[in-house]
């Protein structure tokens, strides 16, 4: 693999860019409108601009049912608008990481339109065929439900699909298929991008049938393949940063896939929180009332305390576009929203790795309540609304509109709240895409800029502290240990060259005790009043100490 450039230093900024910010007033927010609010980021003290996909699509799957891969959805904009974006972008120093759908592309995409046409076509070999299937195949289920293959009747060939029907996977065995996607990279490169996130990509391999009950994950061609395409792909190519996405990845699979000869992606993210709340039998689609606040540090520990893994390895992050809002499913929307908020905060800026922030996590925005079934617009939660409330009855209807009110993705897709006019200043009145958060008027930017108290200072604060010289060696390089305490404390303690900063995270609405670290200089608090510590932490109260 080419080699990149460290990005440890870096602050990455997520934008689902239907959502951010609306230029034309047409109910979508689009690459003019992320452009318009450079100036807004830049201020944050982002480095990075992580970009959902912006391709042609159906939007069936938020856009990632890519129908081509060298374009732009018209809703968004063009590929001119696009270029204009990246090149104020870098008058501000700010780079753009470009998310590529490596695992699937839409039924409506040019080679899946060529592949049923005849399988004499060669776009026939970007995908996966069967004329008939076996009993195991059969069985198979698709991530969104239902059957993972399906019958064109044109060509009497069954298709793959790991996720929806309108999602086609690609046969990465096949060289055609790596070629073809090597020049999606070639293209975007081209223009000016520096930064790829590659979607899904422990899913590009397939073991059949074997593979069909762990999701086609991490398959045996998956390091074959990939390291394939990564030489293709970004060989020649300078000061690039590849941030893989494998959901659910574990430390073993980190190190496997992030070093050493299987390596396939410099950088990953870390999934160690996501799942928290969720159901144990249907996921994010249900609830778990009973989650325990302690896998925060559980589950993030083995990461921030195995030496092997380099700060410039993981990607950390709170919330994103697969999750709903994480104040309003882990914190408290109420009287220590602004607390919790703060405190959430600290605690991602504390550990060891890449920050990731998603719009509207640095105003504290929450979930929006979505009233009935018709309400929501993502793929998952309509084929979960069929699947598991009319079809399996495993959820009421009232059931499922609860849950997904807690976990669906729609929650954190709603239009970023700029101020409390109408539409919350997304745009100027036309109706959105989707609906507007609830709390808009009283979480928006504009009140937040005018309160210096407010969550979104506080993350300009510490962003400030994160690369302030004196600090940011500890913070990014520093070794890390993640301690749960016995009163539910958590406790980050990060060293380099002898000296410390020691973090103290209240994640909970209670009191607690602990020990102000000795010859330590307050640094942060959660709180706004300055009041003397005595030893204990309020509700939600985080404090950050060096010495």
């Amino acid at each position: 693999m080419q080699k990149t450039i460290s990005w440890k230093n870096k602050i990455i900024y997520q934008i689902f860019p239907r959502s951010f910010y609306d230029s034309n007033n047409d109910g979508d927010g689009d690459i003019n409108g992320i452009t318009k609010k450079l100036d807004y980021i830049k201020s944050l003290g982002i480095d990075a601009i992580w970009i959902c996909p912006i391709y042609d699509t159906n939007f069936e799957d938020a856009g990632y049912d890519v129908k081509d891969y060298k374009s732009v959805w018209k809703q968004f904009g063009t590929i001119e608008d696009f270029k204009k974006m990246i090149n104020e972008a870098k008058k501000r120093n700010i780079d753009i990481i470009m998310d590529i759908v490596l695992n699937h592309v839409s039924n409506q995409h040019e080679w899946f339109l060529k592949a049923i046409e005849s399988t004499n076509n060669k776009e026939h070999n970007y995908f996966i065929w069967r004329k008939k299937l076996s009993k195991e195949e059969k069985n198979a289920p698709s991530i969104f439900g239902g059957s993972a293959w399906e019958f064109v009747p044109s060509i009497k060939k069954y298709y793959f699909h790991l996720f929806s029907t309108s999602q086609i996977d690609l046969n990465w065995e096949h060289p055609d298929t790596i070629k073809a996607m090597k020049e999606v990279i070639d293209f975007w490169y081209k223009i000016g991008v520096r930064g790829f996130r590659l979607d899904a990509i422990k899913h590009i391999s397939k073991d059949f049938p074997e593979g069909i009950k762990t999701s086609h994950s991490w398959g045996s061609k998956v390091v074959k393949n990939l390291q394939k395409f990564n030489k293709l792909a970004f060989k020649n190519k300078k000061n690039i940063f590849i941030l893989g996405e494998a959901s659910g990845i574990t430390l073993k699979e980190l190190l496997k896939y992030g070093k050493g000869k299987d390596k396939v992606s410099t950088n990953f993210y870390n999934f160690s929180w996501w799942w928290i709340g969720w159901s144990k039998k249907t996921g994010r689609n249900g609830y778990n009332p009973n989650w325990n606040y302690k896998n925060f540090v559980t589950k993030m520990k083995p990461f921030q305390e195995n030496n092997e893994v380099t700060p410039e390895l993981i990607t950390n992050f709170l919330s994103n576009h697969d999750t709903s809002r994480a104040i309003s499913r882990w914190g408290n929307e109420n009287t220590f929203w602004n607390e919790s908020a703060k405190s959430f905060a600290m605690m991602l800026f504390s550990l060891k790795g890449i920050p990731c922030i998603y719009y509207g996590e640095e105003i504290g925005m929450l979930n929006p309540i979505f009233n009935l079934r018709k309400d929501f617009r993502d793929v998952d939660a309509i084929n979960a609304y069929k699947n598991m409330v009319d079809n399996k009855k495993i959820y009421s209807e009232y059931e499922m509109t609860k849950y997904h009110n807690i976990n669906g993705r729609d929650n954190s897709r709603t239009p970023m709240q700029w101020n409390s006019l109408i539409n919350a200043g997304f745009n100027k009145g036309i109706k959105t895409w989707i609906k507007i958060g609830d709390s808009f008027k009283k979480i928006n930017v504009k009140n937040q800029l005018q309160n210096k108290n407010s969550i979104l200072n506080f993350y300009k604060k510490i962003i400030k502290l994160r690369k302030n010289d004196k600090y940011k060696y500890i913070l990014v390089d520093g070794t890390s240990k993640f301690n749960l305490l016995k009163n539910g404390l958590f406790e980050i303690i990060r060293e380099y060259n002898g000296k410390k900063i020691v973090v103290y995270i209240n994640l909970l609405n209670k009191i607690k005790n602990y020990q102000i670290p000795k010859n330590a200089k307050l640094l942060l608090s959660s709180w706004s009043d300055n009041k003397k510590s005595d030893n204990k932490l309020r509700s939600y109260e985080s404090i950050m100490f060096y010495k």
